[in-house]
């Protein structure tokens, strides 16, 4: 076994390991994210809130990207499954990416929420469009800060694998520029900071894999489907 392939294998344990956490109760958001399988892909997950996975239809995921640790892209097939999506890419990746929109959400006053947009739901007083983004860094390297063009998307400041205990900047971008006031977190119960005018931020990551949160969230107006839009982010990423 080579020593990128060593690794990845370890990366590969660690991550199965950390996403059980994250299904098991740790986020009570909904995410998605990548978890890999025995057979050299990844299973695209969606759930979190209160510890349950969720199934989903595979069209709302709208894409999975993958990169080599130079940025260069790899090609990328996706598999229906009975509760999702599997993605393989043609070769090792160091960096996947993807994209989920969850639709339409309302709900009648005291009432669930519902998968229907407003005008769908007679009654209904709110309602949210919810799309997810998501970052898993496996190698670090040019790749790591790299700007993908997410509509939403964090981006680390240094291609260095970073140091648990020590801090580390990553920027914030909303439509390809930064923004400011955004919240993150490592995971749902970490301290929260906020992004600076120029988007940046500093965290500090614990050893092993971490799961960086963002969320976005504005009202909405003369849209009969909504009266608001939520952008969220998890980014994961191994430190040592």
């Amino acid at each position: 076994m080579t020593t990128i392939s060593f690794r990845v294998f370890v990366f590969q344990c660690v991550w199965a390991l950390a996403a059980l956490t994250l299904s098991a109760g740790t986020a009570h958001a909904h995410n998605v994210w990548l978890e890999p399988d025995a057979r050299g892909g990844y299973l695209v997950q969606f759930g979190g809130h209160e510890g349950k996975l969720e199934a989903y239809g595979a069209d709302k995921l709208k894409s999975v990207q993958a990169f080599d640790r130079r940025g260069r892209k790899i090609d990328v097939a996706l598999e229906p499954t009975s509760d999702g999506v599997r993605a393989k890419p043609a070769r090792q990746a160091a960096l996947l990416a993807a994209h989920f929109d969850n639709g339409f959400f309302s709900k009648v006053e005291g009432g669930p929420m519902v998968n229907k947009p407003m005008n769908e739901n007679p009654g209904a007083t709110s309602g949210v469009h919810a799309l997810k983004y998501h970052k898993t860094i496996i190698q670090w390297g040019a790749i790591a800060k790299q700007e993908l063009g997410q509509a939403f998307e964090i981006v680390a400041l240094s291609a260095e694998t970073p140091h648990a205990g020590q801090p580390m900047r990553v920027r914030v971008l909303f439509d390809g520029k930064p923004i400011a006031g955004i919240r993150l977190s490592l995971g749902e119960k970490g301290a929260a900071v906020t992004t600076a005018a120029d988007g940046t931020a500093t965290i500090t990551p614990a050893a092993g894999i971490n799961q960086l949160l963002a969320i976005r969230r504005m009202p909405v107006a003369n849209d009969p489907r909504t009266t608001s839009m939520s952008w969220e982010y998890l980014l994961a990423f191994p430190a040592h």
